[in-house]
């Protein structure tokens, strides 16, 4: 099982190795591209400087996409727990049945721990698999109350179950209130982090600009809206995010 989340980690190490050699062919490529369209060196290297920014969005947007889309089988998985666990199956036994009766999206990680207890792994580390696969407070919790089931052998565990799924799914619909009224702020910060830099490729169709950019303090002008565009997307993205859920269980896990 260790080995597993060992491996994890390096390939997400190996994968920070790869992020940065994108984001170098992202500075290169805005480069290039923003020096054919204006024909000034100068002018390109602010496009240069916030290309790298673009392939970055684009994965935190699709790891922000898989996230929610993880989160939001809780309500169905918990419904498979319980059908499970009122069957007469065990906690083992009824995770096992999830790489199969379970969400598509969701199969993989519970094949994966099919796979580690038929190799004779221990539950616990189980569920601190599941914890760190799902990267969810929901998850830590759900873990939690199986872990304690197990160790008590409590009879109401669908019950609990039960009682969660309902806390959950009041729990998103509430948070996709949020994510969908302070989703306007991202969109903002990133037409009016966009918007200047469109107007200047425009712009610089004209002698003119060329020339005024090519002073000292065109120079100057260049370099602080580079800073400022970055500067605003940060802090509207700030103001835009929703506070995540601390995940203490997963610190006091073994």
């Amino acid at each position: 099982m260790m080995r597993k989340i060992e491996s994890r980690v390096e390939s997400r190490v190996a994968g920070c190795s790869i992020k940065h050699s994108h984001l170098l062919l992202s500075a290169v490529t805005g480069f290039l591209v923003a020096e054919l369209l204006i024909g000034s060196t100068l002018l390109a290297l602010p496009f240069a400087a916030l290309s790298p920014s673009i392939p970055y969005l684009l994965t935190k947007r699709r790891a922000e996409r898989r996230q929610a889309q993880l989160a939001g089988l809780w309500p169905e998985l918990l419904d498979h727990m319980i059908s499970g666990l009122r069957s007469g199956l065990s906690i083992a036994e009824t995770l096992t049945g999830l790489a199969i009766r379970g969400p598509e999206i969701s199969r993989p990680i519970f094949k994966a721990c099919q796979e580690l207890l038929l190799s004779g792994g221990d539950i616990e580390k189980v569920f601190i698999y599941i914890k760190v696969e799902f990267n969810d407070p929901v998850a830590d919790q759900v873990c939690e109350v199986l872990d304690f089931a197990r160790g008590t052998g409590s009879r109401d565990t669908a019950i609990t179950l039960r009682t969660l799924g309902d806390f959950i799914r009041s729990d998103i619909a509430v948070r996709g209130e949020i994510h969908a009224k302070l989703g306007w702020v991202k969109n903002s910060a990133v037409v009016a982090a966009v918007a200047p830099w469109i107007l200047l490729v425009i712009l610089s169709t004209q002698p003119s600009t060329l020339q005024a950019f090519s002073t000292g303090t065109g120079n100057l002008i260049l370099l602080f809206g580079v800073a400022l565009s970055a500067l605003a997307y940060l802090w509207m993205s700030r103001v835009g995010r929703v506070q995540s859920i601390p995940r203490i269980f997963l610190e006091a896990s073994p």
